[in-house]
Order: C-alpha cells, then structure tokens, then sequence
C-alpha cells in the first residue's frame, strides 16, 4: 500500500537526441523532473534485479556525484525476465541517441508500441494475462477465472488512486514531436493493439523464436 497506491501511473523517463538530454519523472511540480546530459559520465547505465524476484531485470540509471557515490537511482521502462532483453532495449535508445530513429530498427515491422501505460480495465486484464504466463492462459476464463479478476481488479483500483506524471509546460515543448514527423509512432490505445497485423503479429513471432534460439 505505501509503494503503490496514492503514487504515479508510472515514472516515464525521456531521451531528446536534438537537446541530447535525458529527462528523468520523480514527481509533478517543481523541481520534478531530473535533466541530465547524455552521455555525462555522472550516469551509470546498467542491468538492475529485482528485489522481490531477482530473476527480474530492468534497465536502471544510477545518478553519482563528483566522488562517484550514489544519489539516485531511474528505472528506465519495463522489466524483462532476461539480461539480452535490457540489452536490446539499451541499443535501441543508443540508436536512437547517436544515429538518429531511421536506424533504430532492423525491420519496418518492428516499429510498433506494444505495451500502454493507461490504467483502463482492459489493460489491467491483458497484463494481468501476460504475467500469469502461457500456461495458466488456457484457464483464465474457467478454473483461474476468480484469480484472474480479483488481480485484474486490485491493479485496477491501484491506478485509480494514483495521478498521471506531468512534465512541466517548458520541458513539453522543448520535448515536442513535430507535426507530421514520418517516425513518430503511434502509441496504442490498449496493449497489443497493433498485433491485430497479420504481418507485425508474425514478425513478432520469427523475432521470438530468433532471441529462443540464440539464447
């Protein structure tokens, strides 16, 4: 409850290659918002464990002062259950730093937003489905069903006690996509809304199959 509930939807952390900023969210109003330089050697990158369940990994930023000491710590998007998985999103936001979007994917069908930040019932439903894994999914409108709904419910309520991050007025239009920018993308209504694709929803698939094999 003191994590939880009464807190933020979610902590987004930005990447402006133009002003070669990262914006980090701790909270609405002043002094909100932590700016750091890319590239400053004050943040440290790395590949964080969950303290819960260390076999979960996050891509985390470490913010150091002058005697290399620890005063904050991000984390940066969602969390994967394996480190190649950080690593990909890592080279992603590389990519996108020093080369610019064109070359942020090996495939045009890789340009999708799969997951959403909006705390809808619907949504809930769907991660609440997602992290309970595929072999209990077969079972989620029958024998799992109460368990299913009851977690559905509970991170329901949670995002409805909790407020939408804001960026300050300056920081939106300094961070502002400009209209008709042809690599802009989409961002979904509900999760997996684009996977309706035939041609993303298989190229989703050869990518999984391609990171089960390598690995």
């Amino acid at each position: 409850m003191k994590r939880d509930l009464f807190q933020y939807t979610h902590y987004p952390v930005r990447f402006n290659r133009v002003t070669r900023k990262v914006y980090f969210f701790r909270h609405n109003g002043p002094g909100g918002v932590v700016v750091v330089p890319w590239g400053s050697p004050n943040a440290f990158f790395h590949i964080g464990r969950g303290g819960q369940d260390p076999s979960l990994r996050d891509l985390r930023c470490h913010l150091l002062d002058r005697h290399r000491q620890v005063q904050q710590t991000f984390t940066v998007g969602h969390f994967w259950n394996h480190d190649d998985d950080i690593r990909e999103q890592w080279t992603l936001i590389c990519r996108y730093m020093k080369d610019g979007p064109e070359h942020c994917f090996d495939d045009p069908l890789d340009r999708v937003i799969t997951l959403s930040p909006k705390g809808t019932l619907r949504n809930c439903w769907m991660l609440v489905c997602l992290m309970m894994g595929t072999t209990l999914f077969p079972l989620r409108s029958t024998l799992m069903l109460p368990i299913y709904v009851a977690l559905t419910l509970s991170r329901w309520l949670t995002f409805k006690t909790c407020r939408a991050p804001v960026f300050p007025p300056e920081l939106e239009a300094e961070c502002a996509i400009a209209p008709g920018d042809p690599y802009a993308l989409p961002e979904p209504r509900f999760m997996a809304e684009f996977a309706s694709d035939p041609a993303i929803y298989a190229r989703a698939l050869q990518r999984h199959r391609e990171r089960m094999l390598w690995r």
